[in-house]
């Protein structure tokens, strides 16, 4: 399993509230605080998109899309600057399933269509992934990509209310979101999470999708080098050298998130959790946990679920 599918896994819309919108003549639009990754498609026309400041707007055209991380309001308008409304402040003027129909501005003239849809990520698993996007990425897949397929299809169905809609919707953007990241990380591998880049090393790659296949496998540095087709040596060096971190130290990092988050998800007991990452017994598991992260794991949980 590579590590983007394995992050996303646990990370997927459901029960998503997405929105279908049209704009004309002078219109803004501020979107409101709270989803940590929103995606917004631009239909057709036009627009200027933003967060916080106007003086980073993207001017964005029909076929693109928005991938906007942030903490702070986010903008699209006719034009940098322009006043907006609240997003979530203007009526629908229709709803079909969990999709909200509006329209903004007035005036004549062709219209700026565009969706949106927010993912809401808990926990820490995918924190990673978004701090390596910037606040606002623009996504511009060319004519004939699997993307842009995939768009036309999930505009398609925004509009045409049908059994089975809102799973259907909620599965499309979990593909939108996943070959929007492939496109934008395979861009500028500069800029791509260590991981990523890792995953493009023919040995180094498929010892990061053993370990992501089976965390709690009793891995060892020989295990994984025998699957890479490598030295114990060579293995440990490109994999540092890649990651910052050796081969089972990654491991380790990766089983303590996958502990974080049962432990803040679920009421599953210690000796679950442990024997569901591969430790002999619950007091190893504290142990580790404890060395990780400064106190016992079921102290870690009760302040985290408090």
């Amino acid at each position: 399993m590579d590590v983007l599918t394995d992050l996303l896994q646990r990370s997927r819309a459901r029960g998503a509230a997405f929105s279908h919108s049209s704009a004309r003549g002078e219109w803004g639009v501020r979107f409101p605080v709270g989803a940590r990754l929103a995606i917004h498609g631009i239909l057709g026309g036009e627009a200027y998109a933003w967060v916080g400041d106007p003086g980073g707007s993207r001017h964005v055209l029909g076929g693109d899309l928005l991938l906007v991380r942030s903490t702070s309001t986010q903008f699209m308008a006719h034009a940098p600057g322009a006043a907006s409304v609240p997003f979530d402040g203007q009526p629908p003027v229709a709803q079909s399933c969990g999709t909200l129909r509006r329209e903004f501005g007035a005036g004549t003239g062709d219209a700026t269509t565009f969706f949106c849809g927010a993912y809401s990520f808990d926990g820490d698993l995918c924190a990673g992934l978004l701090a390596a996007l910037p606040e606002l990425t623009v996504v511009r897949p060319g004519a004939g990509s699997s993307l842009r397929a995939t768009v036309d299809v999930f505009a398609g169905e925004l509009l045409h209310e049908g059994p089975g809609q809102q799973a259907l919707l909620d599965s499309l953007l979990d593909v939108i979101l996943v070959q929007a990241l492939r496109e934008q990380l395979s861009a500028d591998l500069r800029a791509a999470p260590a991981w990523f880049r890792a995953m493009a090393d023919p040995a180094v790659g498929v010892a990061l999708r053993a370990v992501h296949a089976d965390p709690a496998r009793a891995w060892t540095v020989a295990d994984l080098a025998a699957a890479a087709s490598l030295s114990r040596a060579t293995l440990a060096r490109r994999f540092t050298a890649l990651l910052g971190v050796a081969p089972l130290a990654y491991l380790t990092d990766w089983r303590m998130a996958l502990a974080r988050e049962q432990l803040r998800s679920g009421d599953a007991g210690l000796a679950v959790v442990a024997r569901s990452l591969g430790y002999a017994s619950e007091f190893s598991f504290a142990a580790a946990f404890k060395r990780h992260h400064g106190v016992p794991p079921g102290r870690w949980r009760g302040a985290a679920t408090a």
